[in-house]
């Protein structure tokens, strides 16, 4: 399914330090600390899905606020986008970057702002997943058109990989308990981009489904999770 013209990237260079000015030398550290953290943004950062359906773009400032060892003690939204998706998918980032890299010598905390962007062109992105189910009851069906909308909610699509223009498939397999917990997944088959399959898992690990029907204990599914890039179609 074909969900909008999609590009979402990263400002970064626009760094505020508030903390005080670090020495020369520090500035050097810190610029490597920098480059290190904006390549943690990019690798994690992800176009949700449903803003993607919805068209919605935005910029959502936040202020971090990082101990010594990388960690994430603080943050604020210091401007929201405008659009509760893509402000929330901000806070879901913070949570899969922490900890950040570890800090330079000579710093107990650092403070920065950093402006997230999320704006669309050209590329069309497809993002679904085939649910398959061996069973014919019509309980059964309605699971795995529930099991479908949940992914259809969650999925995004790897920001970094739309200004690449990779794409590909992740086969995984999940193992589901009667309550819908997924209590483990793996990679089947790769995509050939470690950041997609790793959105794969992620995309398992912070997700549940439906309860199982019919007093079902648990189930094991293998779930293809398509994402697609189309240069030349227009919305």
């Amino acid at each position: 399914m074909i969900l909008g013209r999609t590009k979402a990237f990263i400002a970064m260079t626009a760094m505020t330090v508030l903390a005080s000015v670090p020495t020369l030398a520090a500035d050097d550290d810190f610029q490597s600390w920098g480059e290190k953290v904006y390549d943690q943004f990019a690798a994690k950062q992800r176009y949700p899905r449903q803003a993607v359906d919805q068209k919605l773009e935005g910029t959502v400032k936040v202020q971090v606020t990082v101990a010594k060892t990388g960690s994430i003690i603080g943050f604020a939204i210091n401007r929201s986008s405008g659009h509760e998706i893509l402000d929330a998918e901000v806070l879901s980032l913070l949570g899969r970057i922490n900890p950040l890299p570890t800090l330079p010598d000579g710093k107990d905390t650092y403070i920065f702002k950093i402006p997230l962007r999320f704006q669309m062109d050209e590329t069309m992105t497809a993002m679904d997943a085939a649910v398959e189910v061996d069973a014919a009851t019509d309980n059964w069906k309605d699971w795995q058109r529930a099991v479908q909308r949940t992914l259809a909610r969650n999925q995004g699509y790897p920001t970094q990989l739309i200004d690449e223009g990779i794409e590909g498939t992740v086969k995984v397999r999940v193992n589901v308990a009667g309550d819908g917990t997924i209590t483990a997944q793996q990679v089947m088959q790769s995509s050939g981009s470690d950041i997609l399959d790793d959105e794969a898992i992620d995309l398992m690990r912070r997700i549940s489904f439906p309860p199982l029907p019919e007093g079902k204990e648990s189930i094991a599914l293998t779930i293809p999770l398509n994402y697609r890039l189309d240069h030349n179609r227009r919305g």
